[in-house]
């Protein structure tokens, strides 16, 4: 992605699949201001449910994927600001 400009490294945050699954639900929204610990998106895999939490307190800024996608290991699911 060449979108230029120094705000790409402001601390913007990928939050990345780490491991092939189904999306079971995306409890935010983008512009939603989170904290550290929150979940952000629920994965099944394997038929076990992970809580994808944030890494940080932030703000949603683009969500990806809805619930019902299959996403691939290191697929973005979200990008926190």
């Amino acid at each position: 992605e060449s979108s230029g400009g120094p705000a790409v490294h402001s601390g913007e945050f990928n939050l990345k699949s780490p491991m092939p699954g189904l999306i079971v639900a995306v409890p935010v929204v983008e512009g939603q201001a989170v904290v550290k610990g929150q979940d952000l998106v629920i994965l099944e895999s394997l038929k076990m449910q992970n809580e994808l939490k944030a890494p940080r307190d932030g703000t949603i800024g683009r969500v990806r994927v809805r619930a019902g996608d299959s996403v691939e290991q290191n697929q973005v699911l979200i990008t926190l600001e």
